[in-house]
């Protein structure tokens, strides 16, 4: 007998559901449209057993899911959640959603996986259906604004991968031979391992791809024997020759730019010496474009004509890896981006990157199939070159040629991105690159040019208040993880401090904010020092409050200048941060204890005038 509680969620999870005809519209539009993408689920097999479920229930217009398997059905709610989220609003239109109610099934159908999960015990009872609805959560979770939640539920699916075996699936010459005397049996055990090695390489995908982001992989290399996925007939297991594509293909391709991301940063943790460094980046460089063109299949070659015979998403397919092979491209010079506007050393690093970001934005202009699926990292992608192209713009004069042709390109870039409202990656880009823009505005009728820095504290404050007004309600907007998924490379420390803002002209109090704030509530932190004792963290906010104070702009406050300015700083935190009001203490006055206090020497500190 069911527990109660679970009961009451599986009649909540009917609610949910939709008619069986709009089911199997969703059903069908993902395998068309979005599982050569990810490929992390049999299209052919789902619905053979949807099929299965629907011929045993009396009522043939809904799907009935009293007694069904919740890790099977949460897998069915994942591929419905990336259909509705990854299609054009004109399609929805046509299946009978509108615009607002798809936007609100997309974000329930999302949490109905997890609760469908959940309640089938994934985590103690492991199957493969909890695996694939994990991993094809991918389709709608970074534009739903969940990439902070699904970056957890990778690693448990991780997990659970490794504990089934799927990282160790070899290929068996005498298993794995399928010709047309072979049994249906046969052709079933090579369909579960190919899929087993599908899952695999996806996880191994999401995890390398965000290795700029997270600066470390779950997943070894060297640590699993799985080989790749071998292109078949998806129907009778069949071999098919390398020259055709096929729904493993796209995977295959994106797994050897994976491993090449992989091979990178391995190169420049083994580095001593920036020279070192900078020469891996170069190669690197050059190993990805050999890939982008020596190591691309025929059919995936932009300049090779369309066969007639070859899937609807092989065009899409071309375009979706112009845009990935750019931004891998910026993502290895990624550590050299900033120096490489001001020191001449690393100009390759700014000639490479601009390029790239107009390769991916101008790849953006020219994809105008409106019957074409709306994935979201092609808008995240957009948003990473228009960054690029934004720190380009603050670095180039008025009269400067280039500038007008950036900004433009940066423009249309908004505009486009201004169009997906139902998408948090959209509204948080479009928003943060018109700030950006808008503070290179204001810099540009300031004292002096170049502008010393970036108001970056401006531009944070300002996302924050355009996310929650502009945003379509029930999409997570809110800004206490990063502003992009991991895919992206731009963590908002990164972003915000490293890219943004000109570290070597920021104050070491500013800096300390800038650490704090990074670091998270749960890192232990020093106190400051006497007479306030003061967590860094709970003024950081106030603190960056006072440099875009207009009163205080000419006169900013240094956390480490001594007695007071930490009084001062205090005073404002009781004010501005009301809801750590009571976290702020008084210390004793005189007391200093070494290695649990910052120093109070302010000799190495600059006063900003």
């Amino acid at each position: 007998m069911p527990h109660p509680t679970t009961a009451a969620h599986v009649s909540f999870l009917q609610t949910l559901l939709p008619s069986l005809d709009h089911i199997w519209k969703l059903v069908d539009y993902h395998e068309v449209y979005l599982l050569w993408y990810h490929c992390c689920y049999h299209g052919p097999t789902l619905r053979s057993e949807l099929e299965t479920v629907i011929a045993e229930q009396d009522d043939k217009t809904t799907l009935d899911i009293n007694g069904l398997d919740l890790q099977w059905l949460g897998l069915l709610f994942s591929v419905m959640a990336g259909s509705v989220t990854c299609t054009s609003e004109r399609r929805l239109r046509d299946w009978g959603f509108s615009k607002s109610e798809a936007v609100k099934l997309s974000i329930q159908w999302y949490k109905a996986t997890i609760t469908s999960l959940n309640h089938g015990e994934w985590t103690s009872d492991h199957t493969l259906y909890s695996v694939q609805a994990i991993t094809t959560l991918t389709m709608s979770a970074h534009a739903l604004g969940r990439s902070t939640e699904l970056s957890v539920l990778l690693a448990a699916a991780l997990k659970i991968a490794q504990g089934l075996g799927l990282d160790k699936l070899e290929y068996d010459v005498a298993l794995e031979q399928i010709d047309s005397a072979a049994s249906a049996d046969q052709r079933h055990l090579v369909l579960k391992r190919e899929l087993g090695r599908k899952l695999w390489s996806q996880l191994c995908v999401q995890d390398w791809m965000s290795l700029p982001f997270a600066g470390n992989h779950n997943i070894n290399p060297a640590h699993f024997t799985t080989t790749r996925p071998s292109s078949r007939d998806h129907l009778t297991m069949e071999p098919l020759p390398a020259t055709f594509p096929t729904y493993i293909s796209y995977g295959n391709y994106l797994f050897e730019i994976a491993k090449l991301v992989v091979r990178h940063h391995e190169a420049m943790l083994q580095s001593t010496t920036p020279f070192t460094k900078y020469q891996h980046v170069l190669d690197y460089d050059t190993q990805m474009r050999d890939l982008a063109t020596k190591g691309i299949p025929r059919y995936f070659h932009v300049m090779e004509p369309i066969d007639a015979l070859w899937p609807e998403w092989v065009h899409w397919a071309r375009s979706s890896l112009t845009v990935c092979f750019a931004h891998k491209i910026i993502m290895i010079h990624r550590a050299y981006i900033r120096q490489s506007f001001t020191n001449p050393v690393y100009s390759m690093t700014r000639i490479t990157c601009t390029a790239a970001a107009k390769t991916i934005l101008n790849e953006a202009k020219k994809a105008k199939d409106v019957n074409g699926p709306i994935i979201w990292i092609d808008k995240a992608f957009c948003v990473a070159a228009a960054i690029i192209l934004c720190l380009d713009i603050f670095h180039r004069s008025e009269s400067d040629p280039e500038l007008a042709i950036h900004k433009n390109l940066v423009l249309e870039c908004i505009e486009q991105l201004r169009k997906f409202d139902n998408s948090v990656i959209a509204v948080r880009g479009a928003n943060l690159l018109t700030e950006i823009l808008n503070e290179r505005d204001r810099a540009t009728v300031g004292l002096g040019w170049p502008p010393q820095n970036i108001n970056i504290a401006a531009i944070a404050q300002s996302i924050s208040t355009l996310d929650e007004s502009q945003v379509i309600p029930g999409l997570e907007t809110k800004l206490s993880a990063d502003l992009f998924p991991p895919q992206v490379g731009f963590s908002n420390q990164y972003l915000f401090r490293d890219l943004l803002s000109t570290v070597n002209e920021l104050n070491t109090s500013t800096q300390i904010v800038s650490d704090a704030v990074s670091a998270g509530q749960d890192r232990e932190m020093p106190l400051a020092k006497a007479p306030v004792g003061i967590d860094v963290r709970d003024v950081a906010e106030a603190h960056l409050q006072t440099l875009v104070n207009p009163v205080l702009e000419r006169n900013r406050m240094l956390l480490a200048k001594g007695i007071y300015c930490k009084r001062e700083i205090a005073d404002v935190a009781k004010i501005e941060v009301l809801r750590y009001n009571h976290r702020i203490p008084t210390d004793r006055p005189g007391l200093r204890e070494k290695n649990t206090h910052f120093a109070v020497d302010a000799s190495a500190l600059e006063k900003l005038t």
